[in-house]
């Protein structure tokens, strides 16, 4: 998934002429919208009033609307009632319409989500926990807790119904990132960004910010739909959520104990044993599936950001890069190719033995964790290359910012990092989880290695 495509853009507008123009400007670049009550509302009553000619028109406009959307449709109806009337109307726009997702108030209770899960046919269910309009203490006195424990206590009755989403104020995501909500998608509206006015949101974050909390979707309506330019203000959320993406890799790192502080040798010791040893050490190994399905993401971005589009092949480099590979191999929908690695007497070696069927003359991206110094890239590529295949680009996670990416680039070979160590540090120093003697101390190593 790329980053563009987890902006629901919400069309909260009085006609569906105006719809049109804005999912007939955005949809490249966002992912899917959002049909709320403003729009369901005025389209109906459209229809209803006026001259026969004029309904007749606007119904034809609803119609093509809905044809431009396509699947991408996120139904907002928040259906809030009895669960016969939720399962009733929940058949009507998931099987008939074919809308991708539909809400239900999760006031209604279990059996009402329940009712929209059983009827909703191929579309997701999303929960509404508490309307990002509520501040503290509106949240007191219409649900008797504060938004915190009574969206928590929401979420799990969603889990308990099967909604496969959640839909919460970014403030509540730290606490939604829990094993018993693990595969739920958390959906956020209330993003704004500082340069935005104010308006009726009141528990809001930017887009990096809600991201990096843990949101896999943004609905987000004003900052893009009234802006001067909603086409490049929808390419500047995209490109936050891309850096967002990344601090949630930086942040789930760290919470996974992935980030180890110390002296450490690295693989260039194997060459160098004299050289100084690292005071960081990444082990992105063995990572949660989400982590990887995360990295796959990250590394999307990166693809298209540096053009990198014509290629037939993944090969992910033994063994941490492996199924980071599979992942990236996923997410751009290409087959992965394993190669071997070995292990001798003089330490571990790529062969060029590939393990999986594939075609000579065409293109491969290469990819890895890190980059350190060329050497284990440069052993990769001419691997691959030896079996008549062509290595476009190679992407990795982070650049230790040691020498290798540079050297690689100088000697004509493509290599592109999503991120780098510098960046982490910032990142866990801003948010004071390490301290700046410790960033200074890598830092420091870093330049004079």
């Amino acid at each position: 998934m790329q980053s563009k495509d987890r902006i629901i853009v919400a069309l909260d507008v009085d006609h569906p002429s105006k719809a049109i123009a804005l999912v007939s400007k955005l949809a490249p670049f966002v992912g899917s919208f959002k049909v709320g009550l403003e729009l369901i509302t005025a389209m109906i009553v459209s229809i209803l009033v006026g001259d026969e000619e004029t309904a007749l028109a606007n119904a034809k406009a609803a119609r093509e609307l809905f044809r431009l959307i396509g699947k991408k449709c996120f139904w907002d109806g928040k259906f809030d009632d009895i669960p016969n009337t939720v399962g009733a109307a929940s058949k009507i726009v998931g099987q008939t319409l074919g809308a991708d997702m539909l809400n239900v108030h999760a006031s209604a209770g279990v059996p009402a989500m329940m009712a929209m899960v059983a009827n909703s046919g191929s579309a997701s269910v999303a929960g509404v926990s508490v309307l990002t309009s509520k501040g503290y203490n509106d949240t007191i006195l219409d649900f008797g807790a504060p938004p915190s424990a009574k969206v928590l206590y929401f979420a799990r009755n969603m889990k308990l119904a099967g909604c496969t989403d959640i839909i919460c104020s970014p403030l509540e995501l730290g606490i939604l990132n829990t094993p018993e909500l693990c595969g739920m998608r958390k959906v956020t509206p209330g993003i704004r960004s500082p340069e935005d006015p104010p308006d009726d949101q009141n528990r809001t974050m930017t887009p990096r910010e809600a991201i990096a909390a843990g949101a896999d979707k943004l609905v987000i309506g004003r900052p893009i739909t009234k802006a001067s330019d909603p086409e490049e203000a929808a390419r500047k959320i995209a490109l936050q959520i891309s850096y967002g993406l990344v601090d949630r890799f930086h942040l789930a790192m760290l919470a996974e104990q992935k980030v180890k502080f110390g002296a450490f040798k690295l693989k260039l010791h194997e060459t160098q044993p004299d050289a100084p040893l690292s005071p960081i050490y990444l082990n992105i190994r063995q990572l949660p599936e989400w982590m990887y399905e995360l990295a796959g993401d990250i590394l999307h971005d990166l693809a298209v950001a540096e053009n990198i589009g014509e290629f037939d092949y993944v090969v992910g480099i033994p063994k941490a890069g492996d199924p980071i590979g599979r992942a990236f191999a996923k997410a751009v929908g290409k087959p992965h190719l394993r190669i071997e690695k070995v292990e001798t007497a003089t330490g571990r070696h790529i062969t060029s033995n590939i393990l999986d069927p594939f075609e000579k003359g065409k293109k491969v991206v290469l990819i890895d964790d890190l980059v350190t110094r060329a050497q284990t890239k440069e052993e990769a590529i001419a691997s691959i290359e030896a079996n008549g295949l062509e290595v476009v680009a190679t992407l990795v996670l982070y650049d230790r910012e040691q020498g290798g990416l540079a050297e690689l680039n100088a000697k004509g070979r493509k290599v592109c990092a999503a991120t780098t160590l510098r960046a982490m540090l910032n990142l866990f120093h801003d948010k004071k989880l390490i301290t700046s003697e410790k960033r200074v101390e890598i830092l420091r190593y870093i330049a004079g290695n």
